[in-house]
């Protein structure tokens, strides 16, 4: 294509700045390049460039922001959005400000370049044509070209749900071709057990303008269905509805096959816990399918219950010995069913541990056959706070840390403790308890924005957060920012250091090139939190200062 004569490019991120500065520059005469919002916008005031292509989320300020600012500058600016997430409100944010493209990353370099040459023929077109007539095709153009990059279906209804609109995402969705579905209504192709729901929806959209995440099951034109996560918005005309689509067939299925897994581990994987003292606390179906005792009849009872006299007394003083010095006991046992008849399993025996990771009781997996189920991990996700769980994070953290190490980066690893937790739950309720958790999840799914943020819960009150910072004193700025909007939560405590619900911190920011071990950056991590406890709560403790 003919270059453009200059672009310029907004992204807070130096790797992808720098990688997509390469392309940009085969596109253009003349390249300018922003860390952030206000930077590009003294750079569109002093250049007037043809074309914007920028980042979403950033900091000082955002993609949006920064193209409210050049369209009161230029309203006829030509923006193209970049952002690492699909999210339909920062669609509706851009169909808005009438950009030009909503690209999701990684970027697509064909999608890229189809865009800027539609955009190149917009301007272009916007320079030779100022009537009317023309202005209402550039809109047209306008409004394609942001729906055509979008990797989401889209489409447009009239009030009887018949399709104005589809673009191609949602078209390969369902299988038809426009021509097709400009025949048909969205009912039509709405399953039949959807069918109330829909209408409801329908209804509500038109009262209140609206309608956020609700799951849907459409039919493809191949008669198969297809499980669509959708949200609705009413367009400006009050007249029609703009509707985006993602296709979560496979998560659907993929939670009802968790579901069958569960019920599949409950039915077939052998299981019994016990408390410190050997009482039986559960038992999954298959150990009282093989055992012939019902939960009722085992929950309760010694372990004991169910050990074959035929089983030498050192086999469980082995388990006993071994299983308090919290290892692992493997062997195979001899028990015995209420009418005495034997049966003989192969089992691991675990200690387990409560929120505190004090030993609460043992468990045992068992087989009565060779092989034992091997489970997958079910989620990534903390069922409670819906942030990454300390599975995830022991997957990831050392590749975090060595990802850190190749591009010489700074790391910060903070470790999060709800102040005396305990004595919460015990004045409010554990209901009242779990609400806190959430409510700090939320403080830390706000502060940790950037593609490279992660935030877990660690066990219990127990919270982590990983990040990078270019000066390491902003991470202990950042982590004291944490602590104050707990703290400005304002939730009530009556045992706390104060009349509200408080957290301490522990931080390291460091090189990533220092880091000796991932084990031990955690533990000094751990130490600092502890210490923050232990000078008086509600602060931070790192290791770039200890006040």
């Amino acid at each position: 294509m003919e270059k453009i004569e200059s672009i310029l490019y907004v992204e807070d991120e130096k790797n992808i700045r720098e990688s997509l500065s390469q392309i940009l520059k085969r596109f253009c005469n003349n390249l300018f390049l922003a860390e952030n919002g206000e930077e590009g916008l003294t750079l569109y005031k002093s250049h007037n460039p043809k074309i914007v292509v920028t980042d979403i989320k950033m900091p000082v300020m955002n993609g949006i922001e920064l193209a409210e600012n050049i369209k009161e500058i230029n309203q006829d600016a030509k923006i193209i959005f970049l952002t690492a997430f699909s999210d339909f409100s920062m669609l509706q944010e851009a169909i808005s400000l009438q950009a030009e493209g909503y690209l999701v990353k990684p970027i697509d370099m064909d999608l890229l370049e189809k865009t800027l040459i539609k955009v190149k023929k917009t301007y272009q077109l916007e320079e030779k044509l100022k009537e009317k007539t023309a202005n209402e095709l550039i809109q047209k153009q306008k409004l394609e070209t942001i729906l055509s990059t979008t990797k989401d279906g889209i489409s447009i209804l009239d009030l009887n749900t018949r399709f104005l609109y589809a673009n191609d995402a949602f078209l390969q969705m369902l299988g038809y071709t426009f021509e097709e579905l400009e025949k048909l209504s969205s009912l039509e192709l709405t399953s039949k057990d959807d069918m109330e729901n829909a209408h409801e929806v329908l209804k509500e959209v038109i009262e209140k303008g609206y309608k956020d995440n609700y799951i849907k099951k459409y039919i493809r034109k191949d008669s198969n269905e297809v499980y669509v996560n959708i949200s609705t918005s009413l367009m400006p005309d009050t007249k029609s509805i703009l509707i985006s689509t993602k296709d979560i067939t496979k998560e659907i299925y993929t939670q009802k096959k968790l579901k069958e897994y569960i019920e599949i581990i409950n039915d077939n994987v052998i299981t019994l816990s016990t408390d410190l003292n050997g009482t039986v606390t559960e038992v999954s179906n298959a150990f009282s399918d093989i055992s012939g005792y019902s939960k009722e009849e085992i929950i309760g009872k010694r372990h004991s219950l169910i050990k074959h006299e035929d089983t030498p007394d050192k086999i469980h003083k082995d388990i006993w010995e071994t299983i308090t010095k919290n290892k692992v006991w493997k062997g195979e046992l001899k028990n015995k069913k209420p009418n005495g008849e034997p049966y003989f399993l192969y089992s691991k025996i675990y200690s387990i541990y409560d929120e505190h990771k004090n030993r609460s009781g043992y468990t045992s997996i068992s087989q009565d056959i060779t092989y034992l189920k091997q489970v997958k991990e079910l989620s990534v996700k903390d069922g409670l706070t819906n942030i990454y769980n300390k599975r995830f994070f022991d997957e990831i953290f050392t590749k975090y840390i060595n990802s850190a190490k190749r591009d010489k980066e700074l790391v910060s690893f903070m470790m999060i403790d709800v102040d005396f937790f305990k004595k919460y739950n015990d004045t409010y309720g554990h209901q009242k308890g779990d609400e806190v958790l959430i409510s700090i999840s939320k403080v830390l799914n706000d502060a940790f924005k950037r593609a490279d943020d992660y935030t877990f819960r660690l066990g219990g009150e127990e919270f982590g957060g990983l990040f990078k910072v270019k000066d390491h004193n902003k991470s202990l700025i950042f982590a004291k920012g944490i602590c104050e909007k707990i703290r400005d939560l304002k939730i009530p405590h009556i045992h706390g250091v104060n009349k509200y619900v408080t957290a301490s911190i522990g931080l390291i920011s460091i090189n990533a090139e220092d880091i000796e071990n991932e084990r031990k950056l955690y533990k000094q991590v751990d130490d600092l939190l502890y210490q923050a406890k232990e000078d008086g709560r509600d602060k931070v403790k790192s290791n770039l200062t200890q006040g």
